[in-house]
């Protein structure tokens, strides 16, 4: 074999099939065996051979390359859902560029990438809102799908947006989350939520409709806002305990805030869950290794980052997609941090 790089028509005579062949399972195009799929796969592989995807982006005048735009990467579900795009990216071999909303807020200009081709679609993972991205998707027809932040209505109730979601069960699963607390005999749940964001208003919804179907008064004194973060549950747990009666139990609008108030509970010698019961909600691996370990309402994170990929490629390949909610199921986890409030 020479030294020059190997070419498509080398793949092509590796695999024994035409350089049509070849192209079209490069390009993920269906029509193809998928015995003939795997030979041409083992012949890149053998031979080395790099997809030049600047080419083909200006061949088909489409980048295939996925745009991943996230918050803070310190958050650990965002770390969690960018980590389930790039395995499956990988598995798939397609390639991403991952921006922060803080960079384009410090003055980089996202349009000098989407505007030139660098990506073919845009993944939105929980944007506070997606109107800053929507000229922008219009002008482009630009493939673009939001995961974890849908649209609602006034009363809390999933709207048909201008891009399809994908989301989890977030006001169902806060239901089921603190009607389990209510069954273990609490009446005094606080819920420590996040920024005001759609999945924090569903969560805040759940846990009233829970209340309410259970007869408990709601009590605003036991809701307290904040943000995403570890240090701000650790904070809403002091101030929770500052009042005259505390509650028996704490619902979280996250793990991470979750487990910053597990911490402010040891350090007040609060112990959990024989003192104070508390749940979260996303099931981050973190959740699973705390001690106690963390009850939790589980989002399926794998399969919503799977069915946005799937939406996207989907539309990269020419296909036309009616915008809709995607809404999968969540679960609820009973580990070590709940039990029946102390007589």
């Amino acid at each position: 074999m020479s030294s020059d790089k190997p070419t498509i028509k080398d793949v092509a005579k590796r695999a024994g099939v035409s350089f049509k062949t070849v192209s079209r399972v490069l390009n993920d195009q269906i029509g193809v065996r998928d015995e003939l799929r795997a030979r041409v796969r083992a012949a890149v592989d053998e031979l080395g051979y790099i997809v030049n995807y600047s080419a083909k982006s200006l061949a088909s005048r489409r980048s295939q390359t996925i745009g991943v735009v996230v918050g803070r990467l310190t958050d650990p579900h965002t770390l969690e859902i960018v980590h389930y795009v790039g395995e499956m990216s990988e598995r798939d071999k397609r390639g991403i560029v991952i921006f922060t909303r803080p960079s384009f807020a410090n003055g980089l200009d996202m349009s000098n990438f989407i505007g030139n081709g660098v990506v073919g679609s845009l993944l939105l993972v929980s944007p506070r809102s997606i109107e800053p991205y929507l000229p922008m998707i219009r002008v482009l027809r630009l493939p673009a799908v939001v995961v974890e932040a849908p649209f609602l209505d006034e009363a809390q109730n999933l709207l048909d947006g201008p891009v399809s979601c994908v989301v989890s069960e977030n006001r169902r699963g806060a239901y089921i989350g603190v009607n389990y607390l209510i069954e273990l005999g609490h009446r005094r749940i606080a819920f420590l939520g996040g920024s005001d964001m759609p999945q924090n208003r569903l969560r805040l919804a759940g846990y009233r409709d829970a209340l309410a179907a259970n007869g408990i008064p709601f009590d605003p004194a036991y809701v307290r806002s904040g943000r995403w973060t570890w240090e701000s549950g650790y904070e809403r747990a002091l101030d929770l305990l500052r009042l005259e009666e505390p509650p028996t139990a704490v619902f979280c609008a996250s793990d991470n805030i979750a487990l910053g108030v597990m911490h402010a509970l040891a350090e007040r010698g609060v112990h959990v869950p024989e003192d104070m019961s508390l749940l979260g909600f996303d099931d981050i691996p973190a959740a699973a290794q705390s001690v106690p370990t963390l009850s939790t309402v589980k989002q399926p994170t794998a399969e919503m980052v799977q069915k946005a990929m799937d939406l996207l490629v989907r539309a990269m390949q020419g296909e036309t997609l009616k915008t809709a909610n995607h809404v999968l199921p969540t679960t609820l986890i009973e580990r070590d941090s709940c039990a029946p409030p102390r007589q």
